[in-house]
């Protein structure tokens, strides 16, 4: 069996470059949905935090409290499908948002209420990743700004 490598744009250092490209563009989208008045971002009242993850409060209505929770998920994601079909093929940026869904309590009693976030996952970037990479950055440097005469004289 042949040995293959992968080609240049799979390998990690350039999928997390890809990972904050499209961050950094999903950051200017939002921003620019933001602005215009008209755009579906307004039209859904969609609101974002300080990492543009996306959030949204949503109800059922209180005839579908006697629905099985199963039930209750599926009309809540029937609800929103056109969210996420704007986040998707509108703005583009299906691989990356992931939806997470918050059922509110009150007193301990679940309501009709929820939370739903969109958030930005990234495919590479994570913190294990920097910290790995730094890490042996560090370590290289150590080595050739420590030994890097000794070797230069091996050679």
């Amino acid at each position: 069996m042949k040995f293959k490598f992968k080609k240049w744009y799979e390998w990690r250092p350039f999928i997390a470059y890809r990972d904050i490209q499209n961050y950094l563009d999903w950051i200017k989208i939002i921003k620019k949905e933001e602005k215009d008045p008209k755009s579906k971002y307004n039209f859904f009242k969609l609101n974002h935090s300080t990492f543009y993850t996306l959030y949204i409060q949503t109800s059922l209505e209180d005839g579908d409290e006697q629905l099985p929770i199963e039930m209750q998920k599926a009309k809540l994601i029937e609800y929103l499908a056109p969210i996420h079909r704007y986040l998707d093929e509108d703005l583009g940026f299906a691989e990356y948002i992931v939806p997470e869904f918050n059922q509110f309590y009150v007193e301990g009693k679940p309501t009709l209420t929820y939370g739903v976030m969109y958030i930005f996952a990234f495919k590479q970037l994570s913190l294990r990743y920097i910290l790995k990479y730094l890490v042996f950055i560090g370590l290289t440097l150590f080595v050739i700004l420590r030994y890097g005469q000794t070797i230069l004289n091996w050679l």
